[in-house]
């Protein structure tokens, strides 16, 4: 029983988190002055919301719940693409950040540069994994 409890609470709680990460960046998008703060916060919210959808629809299709089957690549082919293109976001964060003095527009560009970083090296280990597992 306690095993079904936790499983209904945990797909429940990521689309709380994913609620309020959506409210938090309406809530930026209204509320900012800087430069940026409206497309960051906007951003922010429509990102979570589709993320929501993509797990509902995941989850309504039968597909595994675990977060790294639905967002990390499988197989070697997949991943140079991968690769370049969050280099190429990891980059354009990095742009933006030097092309700001400060402010949520800097922090974006951060933030964009840190989770391309995290998603390469993932799904590099997400790869590999998989490439262990059939060589047992």
């Amino acid at each position: 029983m306690s095993r079904e409890y936790w499983s209904w609470f945990g797909f429940w709680a990521e689309f709380v988190v994913l609620g309020l990460l959506a409210i938090l960046g309406a809530y930026f998008a209204s509320q900012g002055g800087g430069p940026g703060d409206y497309a960051t916060g906007l951003i922010l919210s429509l990102t979570a919301i589709a993320l929501a959808f993509f797990r509902l629809k995941l989850r309504l299709d039968g597909a595994p719940a675990e977060w790294s089957r639905a967002l990390f690549v499988d197989d070697m082919r997949n991943l140079v693409l991968t690769i370049a293109v969050f280099a190429v976001l990891a980059l354009a964060g990095l742009f933006i950040a030097a092309a700001t003095q400060g402010g949520s527009l800097y922090i974006a560009g951060v933030a964009l540069f840190v989770a391309s970083g995290l998603i390469v090296f993932l799904s590099l280990k997400n790869v590999f994994d998989n490439l262990d597992r059939r060589q047992r």
